[in-house]
């Protein structure tokens, strides 16, 4: 096991990316990590602390240290007190998955302490991050990485096949100064679709996915249209009419809402992401205050320990 001594704690060391659920089409399945992370250092203590969440964060409900006495528990063994420092720089309720990566941090703690942390036990780890968080489309790329569609099983068992993502494409994180709620999001969309609204998302979800896999861009494009949540959502979001009409003027291959929102995603390749940026800047500019813009690469690894 990786560690190092610091005092009379010997600490491990991880990281989770962000992710970006939905991509448009795939409501609740489909996801991607990208490269903009939690990382986490922890030991055996005494007595659990955490160190680097805000106030209302750090007590022993914190959600990493909850995520690894679940997962301890699943483990068959006795979960012990741990001493957390957390460095975010994944924001919080802003459709990042701040909330999956710090279930997948506190799982892969419970595999590093008393399991294996390899790609075979990964599948595991993801079995139980997603009983944790309820649905897999946002843990599953947060521990494996890339891109992934995933589904439960419904019987407690999840399915999730992922793939490399195109180096060269950039993800524009377009960050309000806001958050949104997952449980207001969640409010906001119907009890039941028409037919022909599940058909239109049935097929971008599957173009998408071969988009992906098959590194085309242009596809991708053709393939993010939504009716299940998009539609619903971009009302509680001040700004997604100009945000999204300067994506699409600026040349974005796609956008869509990631996650419950409120961030907008933008795609588009390196070679043209600070020309991207420049175009859009003064539409960022907004009344409800200035939006963050963040330049993301995909991440291939998904949690990982980091020395």
């Amino acid at each position: 096991m990786a560690g190092h001594t610091r005092g009379k704690i010997v600490r491990y060391h991880l990281r989770a990316p962000a992710t970006s659920a939905n991509l448009g089409p795939g409501f609740d399945a489909l996801g991607i990590a990208l490269g903009l992370h939690n990382e986490f250092s922890f030991g055996i203590a005494q007595r659990s602390v955490v160190f680097g969440c805000e106030d209302r964060h750090s007590g022993p409900d914190n959600l990493f240290l909850r995520s690894f006495r679940f997962a301890c528990l699943r483990l068959g063994k006795t979960a012990p007190e741990l001493e957390l420092e957390v460095r975010a720089s994944i924001p919080l309720a802003r459709g990042l998955g701040s909330s999956a990566a710090m279930i997948a941090g506190g799982v892969g703690a419970a595999f590093l302490l008393f399991g294996d942390f390899d790609q075979a036990s990964k599948r595991k780890m993801l079995e139980i991050a997603a009983d944790m968080e309820g649905h897999p489309d946002n843990v599953a790329p947060a521990i494996l990485g890339g891109f992934c569609a995933s589904i439960s099983g419904g019987d407690g068992r999840y399915a999730s096949a992922c793939c490399e993502v195109d180096p060269e494409w950039r993800f524009h994180a377009l960050i309000p100064p806001f958050e949104l709620p997952t449980a207001q999001a969640r409010a906001a969309l119907p009890a039941a679709y028409p037919k022909s609204d599940a058909v239109y998302n049935l097929g971008r979800s599957a173009l998408l996915s071969l988009a992906i896999s098959q590194r085309r861009l242009d596809l991708f494009g053709e393939a993010c249209g939504d009716m299940l949540h998009q539609p619903y959502r971009k009302s509680l979001i001040p700004g997604w009419d100009e945000v999204t009409e300067a994506c699409r003027t600026a040349g974005a291959a796609a956008f869509w809402l990631s996650g419950a929102g409120p961030t907008i995603m933008a795609l588009g390749t390196a070679e043209d992401a600070e020309n991207f940026a420049h175009r859009i800047r003064s539409a960022l500019i907004r009344p409800e205050g200035a939006w963050r813009h963040e330049i993301l690469s995909p991440d291939p690894k998904g949690l990982e320990i980091i020395a």
